[in-house]
Parts: C-alpha cells; sequence; structure tokens
C-alpha cells in the first residue's frame, strides 16, 4: 500500500512481511527501500495480518494503519500508530473477518465516513459473516460504531462508491444470490 505514513509529504510502501517463527508483521519502506518503521510479529508461525486502510482514524485526526490480525481464525481489528521507527498499537477490536479463508475475495473490508459524521470508520464482517460493522478509533481504544444486517450470509467483496454528493454507497454479494445495497 502506498500512503504517506509519516505525513511529510511523500509516499511509503506499507507491507505485510512474514517468517515461519514469527508470523506476521507490518513494515513501512521508504521509496529507496530502507526500511522506516516495522510493528509487531504475531509472534507465531501461520499467523497473518491482513492490512486494510490507512488514514486518520486516531480520536484527534491522527494518521493510522489498521488490519485485521488473523481475519481467519481470531479477527481482531488493530489500529497502529506510527512512533519514530515503530508502529505502536493503539487500539483494537474484536470479532470480525476480512476475508474467509480459500476465498479469492480479499476486499472485504473498506475505510470511510460511511455514516456522514466527519470520522472515518472501517466497515467489515462480522464472524457470522451476517452483519456489517463499523469500528472506529476512540480515545480509549477502538469501539464498534455500529452495524447493519446483511439479510443472509456475505459472500462478496465490499463494494464502496462515493455519490455526487460526497456521501457512500455500500453494496455487497449475499450466498442467496441477493446483491443488497445502502444507499445514503
Amino acid at each position: 500500500m502506498w500512503t504517506d505514513v509519516d505525513g511529510d509529504g511523500t509516499n511509503e510502501i506499507l507491507v505485510t512481511l512474514s517468517n515461519a517463527s514469527q508470523g506476521a508483521w507490518l513494515a513501512v519502506f521508504n521509496d529507496d527501500g530502507t526500511t522506516k518503521a516495522q510493528g509487531p510479529a504475531v509472534g507465531q508461525g501461520s499467523r497473518w495480518r491482513h492490512q486494510v486502510a490507512a488514514g486518520p482514524f486516531g480520536p484527534g485526526g491522527e494518521y493510522e494503519v489498521v488490519d485485521v490480525l488473523t481475519p481467519h481464525i481470531g479477527g481482531r481489528v488493530e489500529f497502529f500508530g506510527l512512533d519514530g521507527d515503530r508502529l505502536n498499537l493503539a487500539g483494537q477490536a474484536d470479532a470480525y473477518m476480512s476475508h474467509v479463508i480459500g476465498s479469492r475475495n480479499l476486499d472485504m473490508a473498506a475505510a470511510g465516513d460511511f455514516d456522514g459524521d466527519g470520522r472515518l470508520e472501517v466497515l467489515l464482517p462480522t464472524r457470522t459473516l451476517t452483519e456489517l460493522a463499523a469500528v472506529r478509533r476512540t480515545i480509549d481504544g477502538a469501539e464498534e460504531a455500529w452495524k447493519v444486517d446483511v439479510g443472509g450470509r456475505l459472500s462478496t467483496n465490499l463494494a464502496v462508491v462515493e455519490t455526487g454528493d460526497g456521501r457512500l454507497a455500500v453494496g455487497v454479494g449475499r450466498a442467496d444470490g441477493v446483491l443488497r445495497l445502502w444507499l445514503p
């Protein structure tokens, strides 16, 4: 992901790295390939962090990176802030997923101001795939701000479009073949 993690006007490269003993961790590289920052490793092999977004998620508008830790088995949304050469955990919320194991649908999460309150949320399915939840950062960590019923089991990526007036519309496909839309 190309994003300006440090706010200096130049994009850095955000990646997920992994190895067999420590599992995955987030890393930020400068455009010349040098390491700028790293986050903590999962601490166990075969465990993944799925980076999903970066932006001003912090309660004061601080720029943060968002991932889903072990999306197949744990499903914890994590928000990381840059502190020198470290990405530090700033907030987390459990019981969400960004994709289903074995699926080619890897974009079951999106970020935006979905409720029009001026703050970014991460929108993603709950573990049951029957609801979409909006998770946002708070002064104390992170919380589920609201959720909507899918009306069945979600089976596709999230599709998000900006309407002519700047609001966001969301669409998902369900396992029963129904396309579900939420319009502003």
